[in-house]
């Protein structure tokens, strides 16, 4: 399931760095990382596999487990 409607805006900040500004979320950062265990993508609904590299947020709040393909940062520059 796609959760495209709920995206305001991305920006991009540095190298494997994003700030979000999202609905759900408000105001984030999401840094590359290298995920440690099977996940799905919360915008796009992808799977991502443990080893591959998403974006997680740079966050202690509610949603510091979710994840976002790197693909979506890359199309949304």
């Amino acid at each position: 399931m796609s959760h495209y409607y709920l995206l305001n805006s991305v920006t991009r900040l540095d190298e494997g760095l994003y700030g979000l500004k999202h609905i759900r979320w408000g105001r984030q950062m999401w840094s590359l990382c290298k995920v440690h265990k099977d996940h799905k993508c919360v915008i796009t609904g992808k799977p991502i596999a443990k080893g591959e590299q998403a974006y997680r947020p740079i966050t202690n709040g509610g949603n510091r487990y979710e994840r976002i393909v790197p693909e979506f940062f890359e199309a949304n520059r």
